[in-house]
Formats: C-alpha cells, structure tokens, sequence
C-alpha cells in the first residue's frame, strides 16, 4: 500500500510541474588547443573528427614537434623517464607509458609485407641492424598516434569507446591517405624517412613505430 501510495504522490507531483522529455541538443566542448569534439543523439563519427582535425592540428602537430628518433632512443636506453619528460607525452605517466612524436631515417634490412599487419624493419645509425619497426598496415597496432596528441586526451570524450574509435579512425586516415600507396615490393635495401609516434615498450621489446607519414627515397645513402 505504502508503495502505491507513492507512485500515485509521483504521478501528481509529474502532473502539475508539467515535467516534459526533451531531445538533448548536440553539445560540444573543447580538448586542449581548442579542438572541438561534437556528441549528438546520431553519436560521435570518430572518422569525420579525425577528417577535420588531421590538417588542421594533427599534421601540423608531427611536422613541427617531432622529435629525432636517435636522440630519443639514447636517453631512453639510459632512463627512460628522463626521456618521457623531456620528449613524451602522457596524460598520466603513473598509469599510462609514454608516447614519442619522432622523425626517423634509414635503411630498410628487413620487410614483412605479407601479412595484414605488414612492417620494415629500419637501421637508423648505420651499424646494418633494425633499430625500429616501422608499421605499414592496413592493420595497424596499437594507438601511438593518438596517444602522443597532448590536443586529444581521454577527458574529451564521453566514453571508453569514443577513444578506442577515435585511435582505430587515426590508424584507418593513416593507412588511406599515405600507407595504402607505398610501394610493396622490393624493399629492403631502400631508404626511407617517416615522421610519426611510438609508446615505449617493455624492457627488451622493439621500438613499434605508427608513421603519420612516410616516403622512400631510394636506395641506401
């Protein structure tokens, strides 16, 4: 009785505040840099936020703050943490590892174009050993490059997955607009350059590069 007695009292109270449901808005807010990212009731199209962002911020972010790959490799190879602070970005280094924006050349020693998850593995200092992989797609792994982008943080999205798709339509702009029209065949021996980001691997593990972009220029040099 107690119970029926309340939904009645909340049907009277509906009744005479004249409570509505109203279609929400579509609302924006702003990440870091002023990016705006838009979430509406048709849902948030990572494809069409990366569209926008890439020559407006994110290119232009891996042409101007990437960093050498040779000087980011020594001081990791020494302390680690030195060099997340000095070259990386994270949005919270106690939970997350650090992710490098890096511009890198050298000569192609090995490459798995076969597999969906195609690489070239690259000598960056000449010594004729891989000092970095270098991903090619079309499946690409990992989030590196969303990781590294100070503009583009968790906190700007609603949810989980909002993230996750907002790295895999990066990974996808990336293999469509550059990677997809990279020559497959005869590879090694070819020099190549590429601007883009890695997040540091585990001890003993090897440098995964994602490129934002990259060219071969021919034979070694």
């Amino acid at each position: 009785m107690k119970m029926l007695a309340a939904i009645a009292m909340a049907g009277i109270v509906l009744g005479v505040t004249g409570c509505k449901i109203k279609k929400n808005e579509p609302s924006a807010k702003k990440a870091d840099n002023g990016v705006e990212i838009f979430f509406d009731n048709g849902g948030f199209n990572a494809d069409e936020f990366i569209a926008k962002a890439w020559p407006e911020k994110i290119e232009p972010y891996f042409r101007d703050n990437a960093h050498d790959f040779t000087e980011v490799r020594a001081l990791i190879a020494t302390d680690p943490e030195a060099a997340g602070k000095k070259y990386g970005h994270s949005e919270n280094p106690v939970q997350t590892p650090w992710s490098f924006a890096v511009r890198l050349e050298g000569q192609i020693v090995d490459a798995n174009t076969k597999s969906r998850a195609a690489f070239v593995s690259v000598d960056t200092d000449g010594d004729t050993k891989a000092d970095a992989k270098i991903q090619l797609g079309p499946v690409i792994k990992g989030t590196s490059l969303r990781d590294v982008l100070p503009f583009i943080p968790f906190s700007a999205f609603k949810n989980q997955i909002e993230y996750a798709n907002v790295g895999r339509a990066l990974n996808k702009y990336v293999y469509e607009n550059n990677l997809s029209k990279l020559p497959r065949d005869d590879l090694v021996g070819q020099h190549v350059s590429a601007t883009g980001a890695f997040t540091l691997p585990a001890q003993g593990q090897e440098i995964l590069v994602t490129p934002a972009e990259i060219k071969l220029t021919g034979g070694a040099q």
